[in-house]
């Protein structure tokens, strides 16, 4: 015959839950989001580093600063875009400050010499690949250690 014991609703699920959301201090989930940063940096495009290197990390939050992260992340050609001519070849595009951008319906094409991964939502493209699992990995080990820490 079997038998089962809830916890839900008992002093121990309190006990266990208050442990748990002890070890998710300031200190974890700044190594936590560290690591994620981290693993999503093959995945960030890439042509001078400029966006990469512009990520920023904190407890509650990883942004990446700069004018076109947005238009990166969504993957989507924005404009309206005018391009740039040099010997009657296009060697880039500029806006027009102040104007209103708009979507085109274009796909955004990432460079991928430097970051091979490069993708929009590098994010959501990294926990979907190996490096997800391995990202995961990462945060056991991150927990286990201040566990450690806090509890011996």
């Amino acid at each position: 015959m079997d038998i089962q014991i809830e916890f839900k609703g008992t002093a121990i699920e309190k006990l266990l839950q208050d442990k748990i959301q002890s070890i998710l201090d300031e200190k974890a989930m700044l190594e936590v989001h560290n690591m994620f940063a981290k693993r999503c940096d093959p995945f960030v495009p890439m042509d001078e580093g400029v966006l990469a290197q512009s990520v920023q990390v904190y407890e509650d939050r990883i942004t990446y600063q700069g004018p076109y992260a947005h238009y990166q992340y969504i993957g989507e050609v924005y404009g309206p875009n005018i391009p740039i001519f040099e010997n009657g070849i296009i060697v880039g595009w500029f806006s027009i400050p102040n104007m209103k951008k708009h979507p085109t319906g274009r796909e955004m094409q990432y460079g991928t010499e430097k970051h091979p991964l490069a993708s929009k939502q590098w994010d959501k493209a990294m926990m979907a690949s190996d490096s997800g699992q391995v990202f995961l990995d990462d945060v056991t080990q991150i927990l286990m250690k201040r566990w450690k820490e806090l509890y011996g």
